[in-house]
């Protein structure tokens, strides 16, 4: 099982991969990612098709706006994440 610190630090490191001038210490978990950097509508297209690339499962549109701030990523993901398949 995951818990949301691991969630949350997975969310973080998608965050730099995608914009790697975000300083992960200075991410406030509950400001948009938007609001915080220079996160624009692409980048954060692009954030969520690598997410769901790491899941193996799509994430429903009309549920991108829960994944615009850490909190909401972590609170949508967490259960998601807790579901998967262990990899022996």
């Amino acid at each position: 099982m995951q818990s949301d610190i691991d969630v949350r630090k997975w969310v973080i490191d998608h965050l730099v991969a995608i914009a790697p001038e975000i300083d992960p210490a200075m991410v406030d978990p509950e400001v948009s990612f938007r609001d915080q950097f220079e996160f624009d509508s692409v980048d954060f297209l692009n954030f969520v098709l690598a997410i769901e690339d790491e899941l193996g499962r799509r994430i429903p549109e009309v549920e991108y706006p829960k994944l615009s701030t850490l909190e909401g990523c972590v609170a949508w993901l967490t259960p998601v994440v807790n579901k998967l398949p262990v990899a022996s």
